[in-house]
């Protein structure tokens, strides 16, 4: 396969030269690879906050300001671990990448990621972990990661960090505690949640061109939407002025802090899509969103990837041709879930009610009915395009909002060896194995048959509802174990007293259990 012709960034045609020498003091030129390095988006004005308290710490901390920046600081970071692999004979550790921003910010990281590594041996994806610390809106990563990983969450719940970060701006003591949370992150992250890397295949026409159009392939992890006023796009990209600010993508060859070469020859894997064809846009803060619906044709893709035959999908294609209002395609699981294979799909139509014509009455208008919202899960492959071509698209991916856009197509999986994006945890539930092992058996775990009771002192229902995988819990006033019956209140008193047992278990499986408060055990004393 042929490359085509290379697109880039056009925020900055080259890194910032404060960027480079913050990159000559946090990566210098010998062999050794720092355990930590902080990427802090400094658009936001608490990402520059935080980024100059830790450089107070002395933290390896760079700042950026576009993908320009961001390009320069994944290509330096290959290249010192390159460095570091061509001088020793065993690999590096693996460094601690922190990224301090929304999800757009994330993504931008991500597509240097995926295209410096797309040139790399597969063991290179064990060298870098990043670490996310939400910045700004669109932070629906750092939501995820806070529903699987309750340490995590009780430092970066997206609201309370937030509000912790607009303290610190003014309080000492608050800036003070932010430090602590990030530190506590660094070096207390100890297992990695390997999060699916998805592909959106995105077709546009340019301006200069009457005919032909051109393709961009672009790495993701969240989610991609049509029209959501609810989550405004935190960058866009306008794929009709792309001619007038094409810049070489810089290449993976080790950088001289003084200036990054260029590479003229690309080669992409016959398998694989041109991964060269990225174009990033400028960041913006302008909420974009789908003002009017669309007439859209979907087809999508439904089944199961089979490891046994090489990850090809055996599935069943549906098509929907009508009036959208919104569409959603989320690649991240859903809360406290475990990463899947496929995607899961939301979108509402616009509905009419049916014209009935009656003599002597005049013309009314067709009304229109609530809209129609489905969810669509199993999702492999996905083909939108507006039945109007001359009504170009506007498409969000992981909060970067694409314009100019003909139509567009998503699948499941990126198509090179660099399948997933390595986040650090403080811990992750390991159930993946074990879930897959129960269905291979024909069994599933039934969150509709769980029950939930709180003890309390008082008859006073709990306020709060208890949910598992999503599901919410039934909340009972006495549960069962082991044929012993606890009340919500009273503990196992009913139960003791019924049986005329006053004893208390030591060993449970040999014997029966209760639930018994200090009066009792005294009386039985």
């Amino acid at each position: 396969m042929t490359p085509s012709p290379v697109q880039g960034d056009i925020s900055f045609a080259e890194p910032r030269k404060v960027v480079m020498e913050q990159l000559g003091r946090v990566l210098p030129p010998d062999d050794t690879i720092p355990d930590h390095l902080t990427l802090v988006n400094c658009a936001d004005p608490q990402g520059s906050l935080l980024a100059s308290k830790l450089q107070e710490r002395q933290q390896k901390v760079v700042g950026t300001l576009g993908p320009a920046d961001i390009r320069a600081a994944v290509i330096c970071l290959v290249s010192k671990i390159q460095k570091f692999c061509n001088s020793n004979a065993k690999p590096p550790s693996p460094i601690k990448v922190l990224l301090a921003g929304s999800d757009s910010f994330v993504n931008s990281v991500l597509r240097h990621y995926v295209e410096q590594l797309s040139f790399k041996s597969p063991d290179w994806q064990n060298y870098i972990r990043f670490l996310i610390v939400p910045l700004g809106s669109n932070n629906f990563l750092a939501r995820y990661l806070a529903s699987v990983d309750g340490v995590y969450g009780a430092a970066f719940s997206v609201d309370l960090w937030k509000e912790l970060l607009e303290r610190a701006e003014v309080q000492k003591t608050d800036c003070q505690e932010m430090l602590n949370r990030v530190h506590r992150y660094l070096h207390g992250a100890s297992t990695t949640l390997q999060l699916p890397i998805a592909e959106a295949m995105i077709t546009y026409k340019e301006k200069s061109s009457d005919d032909e159009s051109s393709q961009a392939f672009v790495p993701f992890i969240s989610d991609v939407r049509l029209g959501s006023p609810d989550t405004p796009a935190s960058a866009s990209v306008d794929l009709d002025e792309s001619k007038e600010s094409i810049v070489p993508l810089l290449s993976g060859s080790p950088p001289s802090l003084g200036g990054i070469s260029e590479k003229k020859e690309r080669i992409t894997p016959p398998s694989s899509p041109n991964i060269n064809s990225f174009y990033l846009g400028q960041a913006t803060r302008e909420p974009q969103s789908l003002s009017e619906p669309l007439e859209l044709q979907l087809d999508y893709w439904q089944g199961l990837a089979k490891p046994d035959k090489g990850y090809k999908v055996d599935s069943t294609k549906s098509t929907l041709k009508t009036t959208f209002r919104s569409l959603q395609v989320q690649r991240l699981p859903l809360t406290g879930e475990q990463p899947t294979q496929h995607f899961l799909m939301s979108y509402s139509t616009k509905e009419k009610k049916q014209k009935i014509m009656r003599l002597g009455k005049k013309k009314e208008k067709e009304k229109e009915m609530e809209p129609k919202s489905q969810v669509v899960d199993g999702v492999s492959r996905l083909i939108c395009s507006a039945k109007t071509h001359s009504i170009p698209l506007k498409v969000c991916i992981d909060g970067t909002e694409w314009s100019g856009v003909k139509f567009f197509q998503l699948s499941a999986q990126w198509q090179t060896h660099i399948k997933h994006f390595p986040v650090a945890l403080f811990s992750f539930p390991e159930t993946g194995e074990k879930e897959e092992k129960v269905k291979e058996c024909g069994m599933k775990s039934s969150m509709a048959k769980c029950e939930v009771m709180v003890m309390i002192r008082k008859r006073v229902r709990p306020n709060k509802a208890a949910r598992v995988d999503g599901v919410e819990l039934r909340i009972v006033q006495n549960i069962k174990y082991l044929e012993s019956v606890s009340e919500m209140k009273d503990g196992s008193r009913e139960d003791v007293m019924r049986r005329e047992e006053h004893f208390v278990p030591i060993v449970t499986y040999s014997t029966e259990t209760w639930t018994v408060n200090v009066r009792e055990t005294m009386t039985w004393e």
